[in-house]
């Protein structure tokens, strides 16, 4: 029986997608990744080894607007409330101040996250008790709702960036694995949803090449259409946004990555095919990158493997334009992930694929 890899596989795509260098490097920082059980045996052991290099850091601190009872005057005396409160009589009143607080909302998510890892019955013990140990170093910090983190409003910046990953990681844990019933309790969920899981596929595929065929320029590509400028209708279209392309000579490669549960969906007569219209997206971004321009542009429908079986490979010419479907198997090791996704890149840059 092959052994399904899944699980160390999502760490691999974490790690490029969030340019964890070190943890791609350096995997022993775990042991045998290979060995990790489930999706919270992964997750929380990033967020160990991140959350102790933060700590070595300090964490952030930033100023908090604080209310307190008190005899001394300090910032703002708030007259009204002091009044409704008789706070006079005991000779104290209440004032408004800002203080210069470790309770902030990045860490109040980074406690939040930890508090339901370790009433998880899906983590390891090893894990946490390392949870625990880092916990001690929160005793000032608050406990917030799930369902009132407005991730939305989160702003970093240049004092806090080393909670980017950090942050994303208690995203993914809290709003994909981590669910709140209506009647306040907790379940668990054995996997990360698809939604998610497909923008990191999308981001680890493009910084796997970024990191590895710099020479092909990978990026994102806002493709205009080709069509007049004075079309009425012309910004009300869809934005034509690429997630990879790469370059070599004067060849372009549009790859479009794709994870679903199912790559197949049933058609005419019950005749199951690829999803047209993703085959039908790839052309008009090929199409109108092509337009007019002395380029070779070619499509990639790059599929993540699911249970089905399916050919790996598809390519044919459209319109003089080579359109490809390549399934990459993410249940295989990660160096055969790596070796197809090379072979991707050399084969693009073959002179006998002209």
């Amino acid at each position: 029986m092959n052994k399904d890899y899944r699980i160390s596989n999502i760490y691999y795509m974490l790690a490029y997608a969030f340019k964890l260098d070190k943890l791609i490097e350096k995997k022993d920082f775990f042991g045998n990744i290979e060995d990790f059980s489930n999706i919270y045996d992964l997750l929380s052991s990033m967020l160990i080894f991140l959350i102790n290099r933060l700590i070595k850091k300090g964490f952030y601190k930033d100023y908090k607007l604080t209310d307190e009872l008190t005899a001394i005057t300090r910032g703002k005396i708030k007259i009204t409330e002091s009044i409704k409160k008789r706070t006079f009589i005991n000779k104290k009143i209440v004032c408004e101040y800002d203080e210069y607080s470790e309770n902030v909302i990045l860490n109040k998510i980074i406690k939040t996250t930890l508090f339901y890892l370790i009433k998880s019955e899906k983590m390891k013990n090893k894990n946490k008790k390392e949870i625990k140990k880092i916990y001690l170093h929160l005793n000032n910090i608050d406990i917030l709702e799930i369902n009132k983190i407005y991730w939305n409003n989160i702003y970093l910046n240049k004092t806090n960036k080393d909670y980017r990953v950090i942050i994303n990681i208690c995203y993914l844990i809290l709003e994909s694995l981590i669910i709140t019933q209506k009647d306040g309790s907790i379940k668990y969920r054995e996997f990360i949803d698809e939604e998610k899981i497909s923008t990191i596929y999308e981001r680890f595929v493009r910084e796997y090449y970024k990191k590895h065929y710099p020479q092909l320029n990978p990026s994102i590509k806002i493709i205009n259409w080709n069509i007049d400028s004075n079309y009425p209708l012309i910004e009300f279209l869809p934005k034509m946004i690429t997630d990879i392309n790469l370059y070599y000579k004067k060849r372009i490669l549009i790859i479009d990555t794709k994870f679903y549960a199912s790559i197949l969906k049933k058609g005419r007569f019950d005749k199951k095919t690829i999803n047209r219209d993703n085959w039908n997206q790839l052309y008009v971004y090929v199409a109108n990158e092509s337009w007019k321009k002395d380029n070779d542009v070619r499509g990639m429908l790059l599929y993540a493997q699911t249970d089905e079986e399916l050919a790996k490979n598809y390519t044919t010419s459209i319109m003089n334009h080579i359109m490809s479907i390549k399934i990459l198997d993410l249940k295989q090791s990660f160096e055969n992930i790596k070796k197809e996704l090379n072979s991707i890149a050399d084969d693009f840059m073959s002179d006998e694929n002209s």
